[in-house]
């Protein structure tokens, strides 16, 4: 799962809930099936099987509210899962409501400035980014990564994913210069720990292809899109594959800075427009 094989990770995580649920009519804890569930459920988001997920999501939380209590803290990060799977599908408002619902949980039993409470914050930030919602998805980002870089570390896996997320704002908000260090370093740890050829930074490599094109490194951006549909091939998945060549279409469109151009490069550009 870390490394992002889920047809691998998807018959241990099936043998794995069924032993759980056996373990469950033994009379045994049914607190281990609750973890078999959640880790079923996140590998059929990421398997595009929403349906499936859901169901298994929900499931979880109302076993979790069974033994534990109707406002746990596992309840919410149960619920930070159910807001991404509707995330994924495009209903941004029921994730945003879940995940809302998840930090006010939380809240109730740790403080506002406390390490546990930032990654909800960045997963609403990153919903209010896939929403449009830029300005406000800022501020849930400025934040969250003071705290996430004091907590795991700057060369952290995590806080390298979520500069990745800042850098791919900034650039949604035409701040190139700004968000172009911040990729690049996200880029070296990420690359570091899953490989140059990992479907897991597609989304980085997108982002960055983006800010190529805008600084006039057309060459650069084909290439890093071309590394993108390669990594996404070899999974198989023809619904991410049809979903990264819309997002490419949208990339092309990105118009490159005057300023960032040569002279003849420039002149170029503003005939053309």
């Amino acid at each position: 799962m870390a490394y992002g094989e889920y047809n691998k990770a998807l018959p241990l995580a099936e043998k794995a809930i069924t032993a759980a649920r056996q373990l469950r009519l033994n009379g045994d804890s049914v607190e281990e099936l609750t973890n078999c569930l959640g880790d079923l459920a996140y590998i059929y988001t990421n398997l595009g099987r929403f349906a499936d997920a859901e169901q298994l999501c929900r499931l979880c939380i109302c076993l979790q509210q069974e033994i534990y209590y109707d406002r746990h803290p596992y309840i919410a990060y149960s619920l930070r899962t159910l807001a991404e799977i509707h995330k994924r599908q495009g209903r941004f408002s029921d994730a945003q409501g879940e995940l809302l619902q998840a930090i006010d949980i939380m809240l109730e039993s740790h403080p506002a400035d406390d390490a546990v409470i930032a990654p909800f914050q960045v997963d609403f930030a990153r919903l209010l980014v896939a929403g449009g919602n830029l300005t406000e998805a800022e501020r849930y980002y400025d934040g969250a990564v003071k705290q996430i870089n004091q907590t795991f570390g700057p060369e952290h896996l995590y806080s390298a994913t979520v500069l990745g997320g800042l850098a791919e704002l900034y650039t949604l908000q035409n701040r190139y210069t700004e968000a172009e260090p911040l990729i690049n370093k996200s880029q070296a740890i990420q690359e570091k720990f899953y490989g140059h050829d990992s479907c897991l930074i597609t989304g980085l490599w997108l982002t960055k292809a983006r800010i190529c094109f805008a600084k006039g490194r057309a060459g650069e951006a084909d290439n890093l899109i071309e590394k993108a549909r390669n990594a996404i091939r070899k999974t198989g998945n023809t619904t991410e594959l049809a979903g990264l060549e819309q997002i490419v279409s949208i990339i092309r469109q990105t118009k490159p800075e005057t300023a960032s151009l040569t002279p003849i490069q420039a002149r170029r550009d503003n005939a053309s427009t």
